[in-house]
């Protein structure tokens, strides 16, 4: 055996200890580490379920009012929102690396959406 075959053994034997000994896993996939963000993520959609859920009720009582059509704009609006928040919060637990970062910016710029369209119906559509 020569030394340079003996070298490319041992380098063989080391990578194989370095390696996950999970099978149908690339070894050079970034590790997922938000997991633990998903209560905190699914309490913020809870929270804005529960406030479209109010609203709703609200707009269902105000009959025929003169007022009604910006206000169902202003509810399309926040259930638009809510859909985005809820996409980020299903895909956020799953990225890794610029995934996430790009993921994580869309849902807080879904959540400050639905933060500010919230202000503008409780203001009465103004």
């Amino acid at each position: 055996m020569s030394t340079s075959t003996a070298i490319a053994e041992a380098a063989e034997r080391d990578l194989e200890s370095a390696r996950p000994k999970v099978p149908f896993k690339s070894p050079t996939y970034p590790l997922r580490t938000h997991f633990g963000e998903r209560a905190q993520l699914e309490e913020r959609l809870r929270s804005c379920e529960e406030r479209l859920l109010a609203v709703r009720q609200k707009l269902d009582s105000l009959g025929s009012q003169s007022d009604r059509a910006g206000l169902e704009r202003l509810y399309f609006q926040m259930l638009g929102a809510r859909d985005q928040i809820a996409e980020a919060v299903r895909r956020l637990p799953l990225e890794t690396g610029a995934l996430y970062d790009e993921d994580r910016e869309r849902y807080e710029e879904a959540v400050a959406a639905f933060e500010r369209t919230f202000r503008r119906w409780e203001s009465g559509g103004r």
